[in-house]
């Protein structure tokens, strides 16, 4: 099942252990600033099918504004896992961090 989410609904899930959170953003921009428990990944590799992914888990992706991670999220969905897209992306993470006075 596929879910679009906002910010405010993605955040109580960087505390669960059964979900797994993907950074689809390139490489130099996970290194900047990343979710916590974010791992980087390539929707490259998921377009391809190249992905081995725990099915009992549910996946949130996220990239820069949010358009990778729904292609992402689709895709995976048609697999048959549990899947969330983060609307906005890792912009508005970073306004709704700013906004509400987190760093």
């Amino acid at each position: 099942m596929m879910e679009v989410i906002a910010v405010e609904e993605a955040l109580p899930l960087e505390k669960q252990d059964n979900v797994l959170i993907m950074d689809l953003r390139p490489p130099e921009s996970y290194q900047q600033f990343h979710i916590e428990k974010a791992i980087p990944y390539s929707l490259d590799k998921i377009e391809n099918g190249d992905y081995c992914l725990p099915e009992e888990y549910c996946i949130v992706l996220y990239c820069e504004k949010g358009g990778l991670s729904l292609i992402g999220a689709r895709l995976l969905d048609k697999e048959g896992f549990c899947v969330k897209s983060v609307v906005g992306g890792m912009q508005a993470y970073r306004s709704y961090r700013k906004k509400n006075g987190l760093t």
